[in-house]
């Protein structure tokens, strides 16, 4: 079987071609890769810029000629942090899909999954605490490992393209844009902190996945290793020069050149935040790890029988949820809030699909008991034998339901929590708080709420609700409900309604 996967990332777009041994195995065909760009320019326009959009789509297309060439089997392409935060990704991604590359925008969870599954089957761990580190264009995915078990991970949105346009350095850059870069990214680790566990391993060494790693690398040392010692000296020269010096006296590549300064002071932070010392660059990444995924299912790219699983949970819905009219509007609401907030969550669409599934499900535990019955929904999903889902796929949903309302997940209290990995606790604790929403805005079960958006005020968002009539008890029920979404997002939420309702 031949199997080709294409990772469309916000620097460069990757392909590789592998054929599988069919034990497991496989050997690789063929490797193509662009650099296009699609974040340059998005921290500040929220849109792909169009000589990106038009490279990237032409890359594309050369690249679904390569693929044809080998008669592959099974084709994947996953989207990254541009087309998850861009406004006119979903054009992108439709005009891929016009000539056969359909991309399914995965999550930052997602990719650090898959780029842990890479590395997996690249190289033994060490039993020394280790963490997985891939700098990419838009985000910065991070994996600490310990004794082959992970113990935390997490998607910082913020990418070497991001942080370049956010900060608009000068060229040389001047020390007014080293402290801009340095108190931007001083202010971005402290909020991903947040969401990590305080008692993490310090690791000596970082396993890197990333072309910006490997650039840095290059210059540092000349090799696939380098020391935070070697790469001192060499953040030092690409500060004190132009980008035109930085191609011709230091080497790097001219897409990188611009920027490649602003990497070197994301990867040095990076690393004296996690306390290593050594970096070791590997040639693998995403699209390894979505080969790996591949495999691991017999060669199927994504679960497979879309209809099937649609089928499926209608079916559990349709036996046991009293009262679909609400579910089904539940449903609803809760896809526009997860579309308002997916800059913010950094989701892709297998969560968007996840979460729809758990919002039309959400209430079939009433089929035993009112009282518990986000625990006892659970239980029937996760029995309920749902068609054409992944074992991972279905205990995910299953939770979404099971803190769709009552106490918060915690992995100190809740067993069948903890054991999800790391990534996966993430997902679905953004998406029970985003149910938890959702399900409020229909707390008498009359649809009064038609819609919602979400606006970005600067320092707060605002949380506009389209609706009519009295929505006291929506408005009482969101403000007890949020909490945990609220919480999530760092930031005041400001709730008004429009087209008759009472307003917040």
């Amino acid at each position: 079987m031949k199997i080709a996967a294409i990772d469309v990332g916000s620097n460069s777009i990757h392909l590789v071609v592998v054929e599988s041994d069919g034990n497991g195995g496989h050997h690789v065909l063929a490797k193509e890769k662009a650099m296009v760009r699609l974040a340059r320019g998005g921290a500040k326009s929220g849109r792909i810029g169009g000589e990106a959009f038009a490279a990237g789509l032409e890359v594309l297309e050369k690249m679904k000629g390569i693929i044809a060439s080998f008669e592959c089997e099974t084709v994947m392409a996953c989207g990254t942090a541009a087309l998850r935060d861009a406004a006119n990704a979903a054009e992108f991604v439709a005009k891929a899909a016009k000539f056969g590359i359909a991309i399914r925008v995965i999550s930052g969870e997602e990719e650090a999954r898959l780029i842990h599954q890479a590395v997996s089957h690249a190289i033994p761990f060490p039993e020394e605490p280790v963490v997985l580190m891939d700098i990419g264009g838009g985000s910065t995915e991070m994996t600490w490992v310990k004794m082959g078990r992970i113990e935390a991970s997490i998607s910082i949105p913020w990418g070497l393209q991001r942080l370049a346009d956010a900060s608009a350095t000068a060229d040389p850059p001047s020390a007014k844009d080293l402290k801009a870069v340095t108190a931007l990214i001083r202010k971005a680790l402290k909020k991903a902190r947040k969401g990590l566990p305080k008692n993490l391993p310090q690791a000596r060494l970082v396993l890197g996945t990333s072309g910006t790693l490997e650039d840095l690398s290059r210059g540092a040392s000349g090799e696939y290793t380098f020391t935070t010692e070697q790469l001192r000296p060499f953040r030092q020269k690409l500060w004190r020069n132009n980008s035109k010096n930085r191609m011709e006296k230091l080497g790097v590549d001219l897409k990188r050149a611009e920027v490649l300064h602003v990497g070197a002071s994301w990867a040095s932070a990076l690393l004296d935040w996690v306390g290593a010392s050594e970096v070791r660059v590997l040639p693998v990444g995403l699209r390894e790890g979505m080969i790996w995924e591949a495999l691991k299912h017999g060669g199927v790219a994504i679960p497979p029988l879309s209809e099937r699983r649609r089928a499926s949970v209608e079916q559990l819905a349709l036996r046991l949820d009293p009262d679909p009219g609400h579910s089904i509007h539940v449903q609803r609401l809760s896809d526009q809030l997860f579309l308002a907030l997916r800059p913010h969550f950094e989701l892709g669409d297998p969560e968007r699909e996840w979460l729809s599934y758990a919002a039309r499900l959400h209430d079939v535990g009433f089929s035993i008991s009112e009282k518990g019955h986000h625990k006892h929904g659970a239980y029937l999903i996760r029995n309920a034998s749902l068609q054409g889902f992944w074992p991972e796929e279905t205990e995910i949903i299953s939770q979404v339901v099971r803190y769709h309302r009552g106490k918060a997940p915690d992995p100190t209290k809740h067993e069948a929590f903890l054991q999800l990995e790391p990534w996966h606790r993430n997902v679905v604790e953004k998406l029970s708080a985003i149910l938890r929403v959702a399900d409020a805005l229909d707390r008498r079960r009359r649809q009064s709420v038609h819609g919602l958006r979400i606006e970005n005020g600067g320092d707060e968002l605002h949380l506009v609700l389209e609706a009519a009539g009295d929505l006291r008890a929506e408005l009482q029920a969101v403000e007890e409900k949020g909490e945990m979404l609220f919480g999530m997002l760092e930031m005041p939420v400001e709730i008004s309604v429009e087209s008759g309702g009472l307003k917040d």
